[in-house]
């Protein structure tokens, strides 16, 4: 009877500690570690685990994590740069952790876990969002400026935390679904979603935006056909969804960056843009693309090791720029940039992870797990997503979640 009290309420530490790294990933990510090495200290002194961790690793999708891991152990034998190479390696971490953490997830007995780990996701962003919303009215006070609600001058990488947004956009609009709720509780659901998609909004993060968009078509038509909500709430959900596509659009900082990215790409296909259009996000990336790909097909077997990638990306810019280039010599893609890291197999390890997710979301046919696969898949085509520690994070904690801890994936 002592030793099941105990375990439950090291179920209940454990819970807490797994729902405070998702609350604090779009709060303040940094103070995560900390709280990960003792999720894994927990893990080592429970001897359920080891048992739990036989069938683990029968699976594929434990090796799947671990393998890109492996990979920085390896590349640390051949990176000049040992120095980034061992930062990188310590960034990347939450590769080698996060499969034991869901192994011993998967065993833990607290009902409705993975609601709470959800929701504390949520209630970072609405966090999160709340401090920005009061920063950006103090420096409106100030400025009288429009923009202070908008984009950088919102939140410092507002592109990241619009990530956590659209997920948590997606969990809370899959239980509107998925979930025979009440009608207050709906109505809070239905609430927070649009309170959500403004927040988007604000963020002017066009990836996110675009993804948003199919995502919208695709909750409309999941909508309709739901047994579960009455026909006038779809109906007007669905009205209000198309009716804000011009609205979205019209606010400035949406419309401004959406434009600017249009124009900025023909002015660089035409040849004629000028040293403003060159600095436009998605330009740079276009050219941080070609950078990679340069560094890939001189290094494409073992590649340069990933203490060395930066420093030779930034060689391939300046030929590309000038040498006066101070701008960020990142690939920008992850896909690419484990390839130039660790060749052939760095690529080979990501396709491997994506495979394995997909295949376990698509047999369980679980809605909030397949758009968790396609908004990973997205994001990583787009961002360094293992080589920043808020990426890298967010991604191991839903990824190990959805491959070992728990049987059903995410939920709904």
């Amino acid at each position: 009877m002592v030793e099941g009290k105990l375990s439950y309420y090291l179920d209940i530490i454990e819970l807490a500690l797994i729902c405070s790294v998702a609350f604090l990933i779009p709060v303040y990510v940094w103070s995560t570690p900390i709280i990960i090495a003792v999720l894994g200290l927990l893990f080592l002194i429970r001897p359920r685990n080891y048992s739990a961790l036989k069938e683990s690793a029968k699976t594929l999708g434990f090796w799947a994590m671990l393998f890109p891991f492996a990979l920085y152990l390896v590349g640390l034998t051949y990176s000049d740069d040992i120095i980034t190479a061992l930062h990188n390696t310590e960034t990347a971490l939450s590769l080698l952790a996060f499969p034991f953490i869901a192994t011993s997830f998967r065993q833990n007995s607290v009902k409705k876990k993975l609601e709470f780990v959800e929701i504390s996701l949520i209630a970072g962003v609405f966090v999160i969002m709340a401090y920005s919303i009061i920063k950006a009215a103090m420096n409106y006070a100030e400025t009288q400026d429009i923009n202070s609600f908008f984009y950088t001058q919102l939140i410092s990488s507002p592109h990241h935390h619009s990530y956590y947004v659209l997920f948590s956009l997606i969990i809370i609009t899959h239980s509107i679904i998925n979930s025979q709720s009440g009608k207050l509780l709906l109505s809070l659901k239905i609430i927070a979603s649009l309170i959500l998609v403004v927040f988007i909004g604000l963020l002017s993060s066009k990836i996110t935006i675009l993804i948003l968009l199919v995502y919208t078509l695709y909750f409309i038509v999941k909508l309709i056909f739901s047994k579960r909500i009455p026909k006038w709430i779809s109906i007007l959900v669905a009205a209000l969804t198309i009716a804000s596509v011009p609205a979205f659009y019209s606010l400035p900082m949406v419309k401004y960056r959406l434009d600017f990215m249009i124009e900025s790409i023909k002015a660089q296909n035409d040849k004629v843009e000028n040293a403003y259009m060159r600095n436009e996000s998605t330009t740079i990336r276009i050219r941080c693309i070609g950078s990679a790909l340069d560094v890939i097909s001189e290094n494409w077997l073992i590649g340069t090791g990933h203490g060395d990638v930066y420093a030779e990306m930034q060689k391939k810019m300046k030929k590309r720029l000038g040498n006066g280039y101070e701008g960020t010599c990142s690939p920008h893609n992850q896909f690419l940039r484990s390839f130039a890291s660790f060749g052939i197999m760095g690529l080979v390890s990501l396709l491997l992870l994506f495979f394995v997710m997909f295949r376990k979301a698509i047999k369980s046919r679980n809605g909030t797990m397949i758009w968790w696969c396609i908004i990973c898949l997205c994001f990583f085509c787009i961002e360094d997503m293992l080589s920043i520690i808020n990426g890298v994070i967010f991604f191991c904690l839903f990824t190990g979640i959805m491959l070992l801890g728990n049987k059903n994936g995410l939920k709904g």
